[in-house]
Parts: C-alpha cells; sequence; structure tokens
C-alpha cells in the first residue's frame, strides 16, 4: 500500500500546476484576445500631427499619409477594409482556436466572444483546464484537473477591469467608430524602413494604445500598450487571413521591454457559429 501522503502531494502539486496556469493565462491575456480584433479607435480627434510632405508625395491604394491623417478619410478607408458595413451588422459571435508558446509551454486555447460585452477564455495544457468567462460587469474563473473539485472564483478589482476592458467585439479603430475609446492622435512613425500611420488611443477604461498601421493594406502591423508603470507590451501581426469579410492576423509575436515573451498561433477562426449565452453566465456555483 502507497503511503497515505501520496494522494495529498499529488493534490498539491496538482493546485500548484493550476496556479501557474492561471498565471500564464495572464499573461498571454492582451496577446490572445488581440489576436483576433486588432487596431486602433474613433471618436473625437483630439490631436492630429502633420506628415512629412515627401511622405505625402507617396501615393497608396487609399490615398497619400497625408490624406489618410485626415480623421473621416482615415476611418472611411479602415472599415471599408477591415468591417465593410454588412460584416459589422450581421456579425454577433466570433470564435478562435490555437496554441499560445511561452516560457517554454505550449499551451491550446479557445476565444469566444458574443455582442457587446461577453467573452469566454478557454485554456489548456495537458489535462489541466482554466476557463475565464466574462458577461458585461461580471468576471469569473473556472479551474478544472482531474481527480479533483471544480474550483470556482469570482473576479473582481483591476484584474476584472482588464478582463472587461478586453471582452470588446470589434478592434480599437471599430469600436471607437461606435463610440467606444477616443482618438487622440495621428502620426507617421517609421516600421521596418517605411512610413506606417500610427494611431494613438485611450479606450473606455483609460488604458493607452498605439497601433501601427500599414499605409498600403490598412492592417494593423503592431500595437503598443502602455501600463500604468510605464513598461510597454508590444504586439507584432503577420499572415492576414480572411475570414468571412474579417482580416484576421493567424500568427502574433507579444514582447515586453523589447524581449518576447509568447507567440500565437491561430488554427482556424469563423465568425457567427451560433454561440449560447449561458456560456459566459455566472456558473451557479458563485451564485
Amino acid at each position: 500500500m502507497k503511503p497515505a501522503y501520496t494522494n495529498t502531494h499529488r493534490k498539491a502539486s496538482n493546485r500548484r500546476r493550476s496556479k501557474r496556469q492561471v498565471r500564464r493565462a495572464k499573461r498571454v491575456l492582451f496577446v490572445v484576445v488581440i489576436g483576433i480584433v486588432s487596431a486602433a479607435a474613433y471618436s473625437i480627434v483630439k490631436s492630429i500631427d502633420l506628415m512629412d510632405t515627401t511622405s505625402a508625395e507617396v501615393q497608396f491604394p487609399y490615398g497619400s499619409i497625408q490624406e489618410l491623417s485626415n480623421m473621416e478619410t482615415f476611418i472611411a478607408a479602415y472599415l471599408s477594409v477591415n468591417c465593410k458595413s454588412d460584416l459589422l451588422d450581421r456579425t454577433q459571435t466570433i470564435r478562435a482556436v490555437g496554441t499560445i508558446e511561452s516560457g517554454g509551454h505550449s499551451l491550446s486555447f479557445t476565444l469566444i466572444k458574443k455582442r457587446p460585452d461577453k467573452m469566454r477564455f478557454t485554456m489548456k495544457e495537458g489535462s489541466q483546464e482554466i476557463i475565464f468567462g466574462v458577461s458585461a460587469d461580471t468576471v469569473w474563473q473556472l479551474i478544472r484537473a482531474p481527480r479533483q473539485e471544480d474550483q470556482f472564483a469570482r473576479i473582481e478589482g483591476e484584474e476584472a477591469v482588464t478582463w472587461m476592458s478586453q471582452a470588446r467585439f470589434f478592434d480599437w479603430i471599430i469600436s471607437a467608430s461606435q463610440g467606444k475609446g477616443e482618438i487622440v492622435g495621428i502620426e507617421v512613425e517609421q516600421w521596418s524602413g517605411n512610413d506606417s500611420i500610427k494611431v494613438r488611443v485611450i479606450d473606455d477604461f483609460g488604458n493607452n494604445y498605439a497601433i501601427l498601421i500599414d499605409p498600403q493594406t490598412l492592417y494593423p502591423l503592431a500595437e503598443r500598450l502602455t501600463l500604468p508603470n510605464g513598461k510597454v507590451t508590444e504586439t507584432i501581426f503577420n499572415d492576414y487571413r480572411d475570414i468571412d469579410g474579417l482580416p484576421t492576423p493567424f500568427k502574433l509575436t507579444i514582447s515586453r521591454e523589447g524581449k518576447i515573451v509568447s507567440k500565437i498561433q491561430l488554427k482556424n477562426a469563423s465568425i457567427n457559429p451560433g454561440i449560447l449565452s449561458h456560456l459566459f453566465e455566472l456558473p451557479n456555483a458563485l451564485l
């Protein structure tokens, strides 16, 4: 017969693995969410910087950089590429599946969203599973592990606000075109030796973003989030694919203070897959 402490030791080990998974989930939160919806904002322009005249001479499919510095021109062009009016009207849910490489671990994830503010993020490593749910201002967590009872927790405070800010359905530009967010500046910045359009945004939660956009395609190239402590997290987008009219980056590289911390690879994504609202609601165990 095995010593009596064996099961206790196994449970403690499983709890430690679960805690590590939660920490990894928090580290890749911004990565996964913005992997599907990835750009800038629209609303009231507080400042638009003048563009270099030599850059304005270069004509792109949607106008020169000088012309794209005009808010109305930029928004109209951006929406025509990234979210046509019929897509905006008919899209109610989205689902994406992929993997995350972070800290020497490979994790699988599933992300689903439902308009206007519901999200469910499931992360798996081996037999361990962590689920985060958001429904408006309610945020919760579920940890599942073999031979253990499900662990439920309600998330509140700053962590809850972080999850709620990521539950927006569309990217920063599209969301703000609906009144959720504000552009505070547009300027030119070099990206890989070429001009890009940098759109500076503040979202409804006070987060500061800078989104660099390719003037040739109007796809986001990268997104920088400046944290309250001044540190910067940057996500680079690659391998855009059309998902029923929604351009989606399938490869993302996330750096913090210049050091790569995570890589994301989407396997598939779909819009309007038929997702039920109860998947996002607070579990009965927490009522």
